[in-house]
């Protein structure tokens, strides 16, 4: 086959995928994969027994018989709002969707379980417009990863179970600004830069039930490194255009660890808590490099590590009818002296609520959030002076997934 024609398949392929908010775990990760594990606030990993588990915890697809293929479609409804302590307010909402795609099979085997997914595992969407105060930072930013995730998982009996998903990552980034050419009059130009990259990661997760009341389960999800590359360039109506030129944008992605428990005080009944630890020690600055000397800039990040902490519940009302509901709190990521409008960081609180309905051969999940970050008041960013004052967001999301058993 040819090489090219691949290539452009498989990026073809990526672009059908809509990028997708600034996202709730702190930076821009999302943890948002399956409507089960979205109504329980994302209190999944010891319970993780649909397709989604590859996201959630691999280890959980051992626990599925014969074979099962999910389908979601996650939307998300955002506000943020900037009141500047100088100048005009800004104000972004930009609706998105993404979907996820799971299935998982025993091929037939008592003991091992396969599956694959597909997922976007981090990303942003913003369009803060071209004539506000911040437009010289940032007017459009795209930033989407996709997750391709072949996974193996071993039942080693009734209460132990392991597994790993590979991991293979496609990024693609997009961001412009205003550039300032000349004083006024003269018209600002427009600053693009683009590229994509390939990377590569594993996760690797256990359970463990330990009776029919408890289970215990533990996840990690590796660091990886994408070097998007692409091209850089200016616009204007007032100058030639200047570019493109090979360009190169690097961003590190942290490790995540996550450990769960679940209690079921009745067979009917479940409750979780889920602990996750996400690195963002390792963003240290986000560098772009270019061919053209004069584009090169650095964003810096300085970013704090932190937690999340998950609480959810699932009730079977019968055989067919499922209520869940969930609470989650998380850290910010993005210390005040780095902050910026790309990513509008604060300590988030997400409240959930979903409800599931299964048949004997299919089953539809439904998921409803309602996530709002503290509000944050910015002084002496190093970004710029434009960004300081107070940062509000909040984000309303609805998923819907489908399971069919085969």
């Amino acid at each position: 086959m040819n090489s090219t024609w691949m290539r452009n398949a498989l990026v073809m392929t990526a672009t059908v995928w809509f990028a997708v908010t600034t996202v709730r775990a702190g930076g821009f990760e999302l943890p948002n994969q399956g409507a089960a594990g979205a109504g329980q606030a994302e209190a999944f990993a010891a319970q993780a027994d649909d397709p989604s588990a590859i996201y959630y915890n691999p280890a959980g697809i051992a626990q599925l018989q014969g074979t099962e293929v999910s389908a979601g479609i996650y939307a998300l409804f955002p506000r943020f709002t900037f009141d500047a302590d100088n100048g005009p307010d800004q104000e972004m909402t930009l609706p998105s969707l993404l979907p996820q795609f799971y299935a998982v099979s025993d091929l037939g085997t008592e003991n091992w379980r396969f599956g694959f997914g597909t997922d976007v595992a981090f990303g942003l969407n913003l369009d803060w417009g071209d004539q506000g105060p911040l437009s010289t930072i940032v007017t459009k930013a795209k930033l989407e990863v996709l997750n391709f995730a072949p996974t193996v998982a071993y039942k080693f009996d009734d209460h132990f179970f392991a597994g790993v998903a590979l991991n293979v990552y496609y990024g693609d980034v997009d961001i412009s600004r205003n550039a300032v050419l000349a004083p006024p009059p003269v018209p600002e130009g427009d600053f693009r830069v683009k590229g994509t990259d390939w990377a590569v990661g594993a996760t690797p997760g256990l359970m463990w039930k330990i009776n029919d009341r408890n289970t215990l389960a533990a996840f990690y999800r590796s660091p990886f490194s994408m070097d998007f590359g692409g091209s850089a360039r200016v616009n204007s109506t007032v100058i030639p255009e200047i570019g493109p030129y090979k360009s190169n944008v690097k961003i590190d992605f942290p490790q995540i660890i996550g450990a769960a428990y679940a209690f079921y005080p009745t067979k009917q009944w479940k409750l979780e808590t889920d602990v996750v630890w996400t690195d963002w020690h390792t963003l240290k600055d986000v560098p772009l490099t270019s061919a053209n000397p004069e584009f090169n800039q650095t964003l810096p990040a300085h970013w704090l590590s932190g937690f999340s902490y998950r609480v959810g519940t699932q009730y079977d009302l019968n055989e067919h009818w499922v209520l869940r509901a969930g609470y989650a709190f998380g850290q910010a990521a993005s210390p005040g002296s780095t902050f910026t409008p790309l990513i509008p960081d604060a300590n988030y609180h997400l409240l959930t609520a979903g409800i599931g309905y299964r048949a004997k051969r299919w089953s539809l999940d439904a998921a409803y959030q309602f996530a709002f970050r503290e509000n944050r008041h910015i002084e002496f960013a190093s970004d710029s002076p434009l960004i300081n004052g107070t940062w509000e967001n909040h984000i309303q999301t609805v998923m819907l997934m489908l399971t069919v058993k085969l």
